[in-house]
């Protein structure tokens, strides 16, 4: 599966960091395209989603695979779009490095509105640059 990944210094302690990802409804704020979580789970390990990628609505679950506070935070998106998305927090000082990796089925039966691959790659290079800029945005003093 291709992966796109996307690091990050935040001036904040990490595990302010890591509570972004541990309650799937803040994602739509920091999730460039992510219009609606909902039905999440009372343990907040499961919900759905709704996702306008690059121009194609997208709904699906999604699944927490590993919630390892402050460290990692893993969730899959097990209908829809499949893809497996990784935040690592590791502490620096008062600071702290995220870095984001998310790994994607290429969805065969869209991709010629890409161009290519390579777009596509690209474009979600681009949107994970957005989503580790948004949440350094919204953390930092």
């Amino acid at each position: 599966m291709p992966k796109v990944m996307e690091n990050a210094v935040i001036t904040a302690p990490v595990e302010k960091v890591f509570q972004m990802f541990v309650e799937p409804e803040r994602a739509v704020m920091f999730v460039p395209g992510l219009s609606r979580i909902s039905n999440v789970s009372p343990d907040k390990r499961s919900w759905d989603f709704e996702f306008n990628w690059l121009g194609l609505v997208v709904s699906g679950h999604s699944e927490c695979t590993a919630s390892e506070a402050p460290k990692k935070y893993q969730f899959k998106t097990l209908t829809g779009n499949k893809s497996t998305w990784t935040y690592r927090c590791e502490p620096d000082g008062s600071k702290t490095k995220l870095s984001l990796e998310v790994e994607y089925e290429v969805p065969q039966q869209q991709l010629a509105r890409f161009a290519s691959e390579t777009v596509l790659q690209k474009m979600n290079q681009n949107t994970a640059r957005e989503i580790v800029s948004h949440i350094k945005t919204l953390l930092e003093p």
